[in-house]
């Protein structure tokens, strides 16, 4: 039988303890800088570590993505409205392992359209869970969640992409959210996997910001991004980023 490390375990319960603390101050009104210094507070408490702050020198404990921003925004002095999305990445490292996870927010009233952005994008990361057993490929994730995601004429951001995670932040292998069935690495026991599609509400076109860190979507449009870290075993995912 897999022995799950303890230390990892932890790490997964204090990122979800922490999302689920953030869900509470997503509300228009609050600044990131808020947030941020939230998420740094709650990991620091937790005895923990950001596995974020430093990171190839990311400067921060937390990304905070709105709307066009995709992922690795930098928290910045900007203060949220009723129709935003935010987007929140987050890693926390005890003892050396490593989980990373993501959320999109709504933020007050959003368009009926971008909550479904919201559902769908969130349905194609439980259904992925769902397939990432062993003896299945990477591809059948890519492909649940492509067909979820453009079934419902959303789209993927195909430049990013899961990863492997566990003793480093980013790992092999890396996850498409696009694909066929049967296709790509064979999915083994013990995988430490971060699978999280990333869409958008129609094609974009990516550009990196002047800060070398926020990805955004061009032209301007909202887009999504949900992450849990799974421990593939004989029986179902563990999926460790979950609030219990």
């Amino acid at each position: 039988m897999l022995e799950i490390s303890q230390d990892l375990v932890d790490a997964g319960r204090i990122a979800a303890n922490t999302h689920q603390e953030v869900a509470r101050l997503v509300t228009p009104g609050v600044n990131l800088l808020t947030i941020e210094s939230r998420v740094k507070e709650l990991i620091a408490l937790s005895g923990a570590k950001s596995a974020f702050l430093g990171y190839k020198g990311y400067p921060a404990t937390s990304c905070l993505s709105v709307n066009s921003a995709v992922v690795h925004a930098i928290p910045q002095n900007y203060v949220l409205k009723s129709g935003d999305v935010l987007s929140v990445d987050l890693g926390v490292e005890k003892n050396g392992w490593i989980v990373d996870t993501a959320w999109s927010y709504a933020v007050g009233k959003v368009a009926p359209r971008v909550a479904e952005l919201l559902l769908v994008t969130k349905k194609s990361l439980d259904e992925a869970i769902k397939v990432a057993r062993i003896g299945k490929h990477l591809g059948d994730i890519g492909q649940v969640v492509q067909t979820i995601v453009e079934s419902s004429g959303f789209h993927i951001i195909r430049d990013l992409s899961g990863h492997g995670v566990g003793r480093e932040l980013q790992m092999p292998p890396s996850i498409p959210n696009f694909g066929h069935a049967g296709t790509g690495a064979e999915i083994k026991e013990g995988m430490i996997l971060a699978l999280e599609p990333i869409t958008a509400m129609q094609p974009v076109n990516l550009t990196i910001e002047n800060d070398n860190w926020t990805i955004r979507a061009h032209p301007d449009v909202v887009c999504a991004h949900f992450e849990h870290t799974i421990v593939v075993t004989l029986d179902c995912p563990v999926v460790l980023t979950k609030v219990a």
